[in-house]
């Protein structure tokens, strides 16, 4: 019988688990044909809104972040449960989170946000024909919404001492999709927003 091929895994247990995600421990097969260990956080994945209403304007919304004991500046986002699609948990979100119901949803695209430490992917959408329904939160979130030009939104979020980095990537995303040649808005792209 054949060794297994590098990065093959040998075994894989579930150390701690909760209803987002777990801490898993793998057993693999290194570059070099040893056995290896790796530790990391398994979770299904999360998924953002970038809201844009008709005249080119946005929501931001500022988040109480628990483990880091400050506020961010951010799009509205959420963590998956399993089974959950990724549309769906974008369209709760930005209920949720901003109080904002969207007719038109845009896939942007998906990255890795902690590569090295998580199996996480992050899907963002762009949300549009918005209307306002009023916040959902639950007893564990403080959230302000914030409705302003999309390059005052841009600048909050890039500016910011301490940036969100899903909110920065879908940034980068988004201007990847403009940059194909799509209209943020129907008419051409919002004042501050492209490439």
């Amino acid at each position: 019988m054949a060794d297994p091929e590098p990065f093959t895994r040998l075994d894989r247990q579930l150390l701690v688990t909760n209803p987002w995600h777990g801490y898993a421990r793998d057993r693999y097969v290194q570059a070099d044909g040893s056995e290896g260990v790796y530790y990391y956080i398994d979770m299904p994945g999360s998924c953002a809104a970038i809201p844009v209403f008709a005249d080119g304007s946005t929501v931001l919304v500022r988040v109480y972040r628990y483990l880091l004991g400050t506020e961010l500046w951010e799009f509205p986002i959420g963590g998956m449960r399993a089974g959950e699609s990724p549309l769906q948990v974008a369209q709760n979100e930005l209920r949720e989170e901003a109080g904002l119901l969207a007719k038109q949803w845009t896939p942007l695209g998906r990255f890795a946000p902690y590569k090295g430490a998580s199996t996480e992917i992050c899907h963002f959408f762009l949300a549009r024909g918005l209307t306002e329904v009023g916040q959902h939160l639950e007893a564990s979130e403080r959230i302000e919404v914030v409705r302003l030009p999309f390059a005052a939104a841009r600048a909050r979020l890039v500016e910011q001492e301490l940036g969100d980095g899903q909110s920065l990537a879908g940034l980068v995303l988004l201007e990847r999709w403009l940059a194909a040649g799509h209209a943020l808005v129907d008419g051409g792209v919002a004042d501050g927003v492209g490439p």
